[in-house]
C-alpha cells in the first residue's frame, strides 16, 4: 500500500503541474504550433477540438504551405500532403477541406500559431492526447518530432497509407496501417503493421481484427487510444469501423471496395 504522504506529494506535483500549464498557455495565448516545414509543406499542431468522436485531443494538420487546402483539392495540390491515397483519388475522404483544414490554414497565414519550441510544447502535451493525421499523410511528421510528441503526451493515434513503402517503416510503431480491403489486411500484418480498415456495413471482421470501440460504446478516441502503432505490448488488435458519413461517400466507398 502507497504511503499516504507520498500520495499527497503527487497530487501536490499534479496540482502544481496543471497550474504550470494553465499560465503558459495563457501567458502565450498557445492556440497552435509550427511543428515543421519544408518548401511545400507545412505540419502543426492545434491543442483544442471539439470533435465528438475524438474528443478534445491536440490534433496534428499536414497541409499544403503555399495553397489553401480547397484550392490544393481543386488542382490536385493536394498528392503533395496525402500521397496516392485511394480516398483522394475516389473522393471518399471523410474530412471536409472546406471547414477544420482550410480554418486552420487561415489561421496559419495569418500567423496565429507559435514557432516550435520544445519546452513549451513539453508542457502543452503533458494533459493531452494526440491526433496525428487529423488531415493529410502524419509520415510526413519528421519521426523525431513524432516521437517527442508520443513521449511527452497522454496517448496518441494515427494512420498512414503509405504502410508499402519502405522508407517509412518504422513509423508503424506509431501509426496504424489504413486498409481499404481485407487483402490490405493480410499485406500489412506481414509486414508488422496494425489495421485499421474502414468496411462495408455486411463485412465481417478477420482474425485479429476488433470492431471500434467508439461504434460499440461510444468511448471518444482521447480515452481509448487503442489506435496507436503496435499497441501497448506489440501485439495489439487491429480495428475495424463501418464506413460513415454522407450517402454518397458512402455509396463510392462500396464501390471501391467490392
Amino acid at each position: 500500500m502507497r504511503d499516504k504522504d507520498d500520495i499527497n506529494s503527487e497530487l501536490e506535483q499534479i496540482q502544481e503541474d496543471l497550474m504550470t500549464l494553465r499560465s503558459t498557455l495563457r501567458s502565450i495565448k498557445l492556440k497552435g504550433m509550427v511543428l515543421n516545414e519544408t518548401s511545400e509543406t507545412v505540419q502543426i499542431i492545434t491543442f483544442a477540438s471539439a470533435n465528438r468522436k475524438t474528443g478534445d485531443m491536440a490534433q496534428v494538420w499536414i497541409l499544403n504551405k503555399n495553397i489553401n487546402p480547397v484550392q490544393a483539392f481543386k488542382n490536385g495540390e493536394s498528392e503533395k500532403i496525402c500521397f496516392d491515397c485511394p480516398h483522394l483519388k475516389n473522393k471518399t475522404c471523410y474530412v471536409n477541406v472546406g471547414q477544420a483544414p482550410q480554418q486552420v490554414y487561415k489561421a496559419y497565414k495569418a500567423g496565429k500559431y507559435s514557432p516550435l519550441d520544445l519546452n513549451v510544447l513539453k508542457v502543452a502535451l503533458k494533459w493531452k492526447a494526440v491526433r496525428f493525421g487529423a488531415y493529410g499523410e502524419p509520415v510526413l511528421i519528421p519521426l523525431h518530432l513524432v516521437q517527442f510528441i508520443v513521449k511527452y503526451s497522454r496517448g496518441y493515434t494515427g494512420y498512414t497509407h503509405q504502410w508499402r513503402n519502405l522508407e517509412f517503416l518504422e513509423y508503424r510503431a506509431y501509426f496504424m496501417a489504413s486498409a481499404d480491403i481485407a487483402g490490405d489486411v493480410t499485406e500489412a500484418h506481414a509486414m508488422g503493421w496494425r489495421t485499421f480498415r474502414v468496411k462495408g456495413s455486411e463485412q465481417p471482421n478477420l482474425d485479429h481484427e476488433i470492431d471500434c470501440p467508439n461504434a460499440l460504446t461510444g468511448v471518444q478516441c482521447r480515452d481509448c487510444k487503442l489506435c496507436h502503432g503496435l499497441g501497448a505490448h506489440g501485439n495489439g488488435k487491429s480495428i475495424t469501423v463501418i464506413v460513415h458519413g454522407t450517402q454518397g461517400k458512402i455509396n463510392k466507398f462500396n464501390a471501391i471496395n467490392l
